[in-house]
């Protein structure tokens, strides 16, 4: 499955497999769970004006070649730039 499909709970799921922690908090829709996600893997966001507002996100990384997600909201852009930072542009599908 592409990391760009991945919403809700499979999502939250993937984040906590790519961050070494057990699944059940909702990274991708709690600020207070993502927050510390975000400080840690230098989670960058920000809207895209020429694609309707959409939310793209990426982890600033010194070793270069940033991977951009984009989300619905802040919150899927920045969890799914994590996971396909830690984990690859596609997961198993099992989650």
């Amino acid at each position: 499955m592409k990391t760009s499909e991945l919403g809700g709970k499979l999502l939250d799921t993937w984040v906590a497999k790519a961050i070494s922690q057990s699944p059940g908090l909702a990274y991708s829709s709690d600020w207070a769970a993502a927050g510390p996600v975000l400080e840690k893997e230098k989670v960058m966001i920000s809207p895209m004006p020429g694609k309707g507002w959409i939310w793209c996100a990426c982890v600033v990384s010194q070793t270069g070649n940033p991977r951009y997600q984009e989300g619905l909201t802040p919150l899927q852009a920045a969890m799914r730039a994590v996971v396909v930072y830690r984990i690859g542009v596609e997961v198993p599908d099992e989650g």
